[in-house]
C-alpha cells in the first residue's frame, strides 16, 4: 500500500509584539479586536462572500476591501465583546463553503424549478379556462361543487334551529 502524502497541520502564529496571531486565512488582532480573513476570489466569488458577510452582521460590523481580482479581505469586528474573534472568522470560512455549495445547487437545480413553475402557472390558466388541472375539458353531466343534487347545502347563519 502506497503511503499517503500527509500535510502538516498549520500551527498559529502568535507575534506577542504585535498583539495578533495568523491561522490559515485568518488573521487575528486581539488588542485591535477584530479579525481580518483573507479570500480568494476566484474560488469564492463576491456573491458567496457578500452573502457570508450578510450572515454575521446581527453580531459583528463587515468592512469588505481589497481587490476582487486577486484578494478580498474582510475585516469582522464584533459587536460584543464577548464573541471570539476566532470563532467568528471560521464561522465566515463557513458560511463561504455554505454559499458556495448553495449557488451550486441553485444552478444544478434551475431547470426542474423552472418546469415546476411553468407546471403550476400552466395548471392555474386551465383551471381559469374551465378544464381540469390535467387540461381535460369537463365530462358530460359533470357537476360543479355548487351543485347540490341532495338539497342538503344550507347557508349557515350561526344559530341553531
Amino acid at each position: 500500500m502506497a503511503k499517503r502524502a500527509t500535510k502538516k497541520k498549520p500551527e498559529p502564529k502568535e507575534d506577542s509584539n504585535e498583539g495578533f496571531s495568523v491561522i490559515n486565512n485568518l488573521e487575528i488582532h486581539k488588542k485591535e479586536g477584530y479579525i481580518l480573513v483573507s479570500v480568494n476570489p476566484r474560488i469564492y466569488p463576491l456573491q458567496i462572500i457578500y452573502s457570508a458577510a450578510y450572515v454575521l452582521m446581527d453580531r459583528a460590523y463587515i468592512i469588505l476591501g481589497g481587490d476582487p481580482q486577486e484578494e478580498v479581505l474582510v475585516e469582522i469586528r464584533p459587536k460584543s465583546k464577548r464573541e471570539s474573534l476566532e470563532k467568528l472568522g471560521r464561522e465566515f470560512n463557513n458560511e463561504l463553503i455554505n454559499y458556495a455549495v448553495y449557488t451550486i445547487q441553485t444552478a444544478r437545480n434551475q431547470d426542474v424549478r423552472d418546469a415546476i413553475v411553468r407546471r403550476a402557472f400552466l395548471t392555474s390558466e386551465s383551471v381559469d379556462a374551465g378544464t381540469d388541472p390535467c387540461g381535460d375539458p369537463p365530462s358530460e353531466g359533470a357537476s360543479s361543487y355548487r351543485d347540490d343534487p341532495e338539497g342538503i347545502a344550507k347557508p349557515w347563519s350561526g344559530t341553531e334551529e
